[in-house]
């Protein structure tokens, strides 16, 4: 008898696996068609809001290019994890590659990964889902599980490396406010040690309540774009450096030894704005960017970066008729000097 239940349970567990294989393939068929239209009931429903969640889908980090309900990732979630974490691009490619993404892959964290531009003003309405709060990785002051002993030897490197922060918070006060990028608009509100890089020297993360950079640009391509809300809105920068990284264990050493050092203050405000545009963000004008960059490949080749451009002389007619007759010269004795030597 148990054999015969066993051989009927098989065909109802394939029966199973199949209608929610086909459910699936519909709802996939679904969501493509009218994803849009749930995301923008979301935003605005407010009384169908928490329903409308349950049929949200998203592509994760871990989803290996699929979309995954909001019930997926809760079911996924690390025990002692309190937040539902998400980022947002231009593409799921080039978010993969963030610097903000770093510590989430070392710990193995799963993130919702938003690449539309109605996602994110659309988690933002909703808050939280199941008791567990939305928090953008691309923002300041995100909060992770940490060990007493990680605790303090992050409070330990904090002291080491305050010389540093608070020279490169002046040096990029004194560059948006009034050097290159005062026009662009962009205010830095600190400069401190980060806990998400583990790999790249440097991150720029937006204040808590701030444009990310996805939606900075959302705002600027629109047609009736109010540019003051725009700037208000964008929010205090931050740059998180790296302590681990051999360029800003550099730049301490540099700074240490003197805070006028010109190389120091070049590499300061490079990092600054190639972390700017890595992280999303536009540079309204990037001449300075360029320029800095065009110094440092001098000094890279061993060429005065601050040289005078001198005119190439250009030859004469006359003058390149006589250098061609010397180089036939040249060649008619070389082949001269050769058969002598072949009849040797």
């Amino acid at each position: 008898k148990d054999d015969d239940e066993e051989k009927k349970e098989v065909p109802e567990k394939k029966q199973e696996k199949k209608e929610k294989g086909d459910e699936e393939g519909t709802w996939t068929k679904f969501w493509k068609e009218f994803n849009k239209n749930l995301k923008m009931g979301c935003y605005e429903d407010d009384s169908n809001r928490s329903k409308l969640s349950k049929l949200l889908r998203f592509t994760t980090t871990k989803s290996e290019g699929k979309d995954i309900s909001l019930d997926k990732y809760l079911d996924r979630m690390q025990e002692s994890q309190e937040s539902i974490y998400y980022m947002s691009g231009d593409s799921i490619h080039v978010m993969l590659k963030a610097p903000a993404l770093q510590i989430f892959k070392k710990k193995d964290i799963e993130v919702l990964m938003l690449s539309d531009h109605l996602d994110e003003p659309c988690l933002q309405k909703l808050a939280d889902y199941e008791g567990k709060k939305f928090v953008s990785i691309q923002k300041a002051d995100v909060k992770l599980d940490e060990t007493e002993e990680e605790k303090k030897r992050f409070s330990k490197i904090k002291d080491m490396y305050k010389p540093l922060t608070d020279w490169w918070k002046d040096s990029l006060t004194e560059f948006t406010e009034k050097g290159a990028m005062k026009d662009a608009g962009i205010k830095v509100e600190k400069v401190e040690i980060s806990k998400r890089l583990t790999d790249s020297p440097v991150v720029v993360v937006t204040s808590q309540f701030g444009y990310s950079a996805q939606q900075e640009r959302v705002m600027k391509a629109q047609a009736f774009q109010n540019k003051e809300q725009i700037s208000m809105m964008s929010g205090r920068k931050t740059l998180e450096i790296n302590p681990n990284h051999p360029v800003v264990v550099n730049l301490l050493s540099k700074v240490k030894a003197d805070k006028e050092d010109k190389a120091a203050k070049d590499t300061a405000q490079v990092l600054f704005q190639t972390a700017l545009i890595e992280s999303g963000y536009e540079i309204s004008d990037p001449s300075a960017l360029v320029n800095r960059v065009y110094r440092l490949m001098s000094k890279e080749l061993g060429v005065d970066p601050d040289a005078p451009l001198k005119e190439v002389e250009v030859l004469e007619e006359e003058e390149e008729a006589e250098e061609e007759d010397k180089d036939e010269d040249g060649e008619e004795e070389e082949k001269e000097e050769g058969g002598k030597q072949d009849e040797l």
